[in-house]
């Protein structure tokens, strides 16, 4: 379809609101009768701003992308208006909430239940639009013997579409050539404009992810991993984001075992092969933690950190096979 043939907004908005019951969904939403949705849609008014900027968060997910194409057309400051709509201080109560979790939790729980809240609240605030965003939080792999840190994992994700709203299942393991690889390394905060255009720091891309940022967690001069945010928007992190990001680091860092904490010096990150080569090698996980536990006794906890550990071994021989193969090129 041409630029000249494609829908104007009112006339995706006419589509939106052809049902009663989502009419009734969206003027509720916005603050507006079905008789203003309704003139909106026919051409006999213009909304505010603000109402524009409320009609993109309230439509569903499924026709966001398509309303926000019609509406550029129309309203070309519309990606401005909505990167620019105030980024709120982190509630007082969430912080309160978060520190209950802290020292309530069961140990075994602990991660898991810090790690959701913090994920889902960044993204929330970090993402008030739903332009499209995942958080991810990212853990050091154990040492190895020589105590060095070879490798990160994907722990825990959120997002919004284009993502899926739990990325837990698209985990990967990530090493010098990500973005939160050097961050970690370096132990220095991270954004990047741009990863189709940007190489100065090495920069893994993933699907849909235009702009990203990371921040290293903290405590006491040791790191644990980091808090990683990818965008689908050029240069989406402000200064004022990076500070809330930053925020969110530093709560996600109660999640940890201050044991799970490690000096700089002992990370020493190698290269991990790509996606592709990944996936079907994460995809035995659960049949090695089966395997381990039958063979050698294993409780499940113990038998899942050996599985990780197996897999770590396997994807840092790919990784280097796959760098050699790049430098002999």
């Amino acid at each position: 379809m041409s630029v000249s043939e494609s829908p104007s907004w009112q006339s995706v908005l006419q589509r939106l609101i052809r049902t009663t019951a989502e009419r009734q969904r969206l003027a509720t939403a916005l603050g507006v009768t079905t008789m203003t949705l309704s003139r909106w849609a026919n051409g006999e008014s213009r909304p505010h701003r603000s109402h524009l900027i409320r009609l993109v968060q309230a439509v569903h997910p499924q026709y966001r992308q398509e309303l926000l194409e019609a509406l550029r057309r129309s309203f070309p400051d519309i990606d401005a208006l909505l990167r620019e709509s105030a980024v709120e201080q982190v509630p007082s109560e969430f912080f309160s909430q978060v520190l209950s979790a802290r020292t309530t939790t069961i140990e075994s729980l602990r991660f898991w239940q810090i790690g959701e809240m913090v994920l889902r609240q960044a993204l929330a605030q970090l993402d008030p639009n739903h332009l499209g965003m995942s958080i991810t939080l990212i853990q050091c792999m154990p040492p190895h013997p020589d105590g060095k840190i070879r490798s990160l994992r994907e722990r825990m994700g959120k997002g919004t579409l284009p993502w899926t709203a739990d990325l837990e299942q698209m985990a990967l393991f990530l090493g010098m050539e990500s973005l939160a690889g050097y961050v970690v390394e370096s132990g220095r905060v991270q954004s990047i404009e741009d990863l189709r255009k940007y190489h100065l720091v090495p920069a893994y891309q993933s699907e849909f992810e235009i702009s990203a940022a990371a921040h290293p967690i903290w405590l006491g001069g040791r790191v644990a991993g980091c808090l990683l945010a990818s965008s689908t928007e050029v240069g989406y992190f402000s200064q004022q984001r990076m500070s809330l990001l930053a925020i969110f680091s530093d709560l996600a860092s109660l999640a940890f075992d201050p044991s799970e904490f490690y000096a700089p010096s002992q990370i020493e990150l190698r290269p991990m092969p790509s996606p592709e080569k990944q996936r079907p090698i994460l995809a035995t996980f659960r049949q090695r933690v089966a395997r381990l536990q039958h063979q050698r006794r294993l409780s499940n906890a113990e038998a899942e950190q050996e599985a990780w550990r197996e897999i770590e071994a396997e994807l840092l021989r790919l990784g280097e096979e796959e760098n050699e193969t790049l430098l002999d090129s």
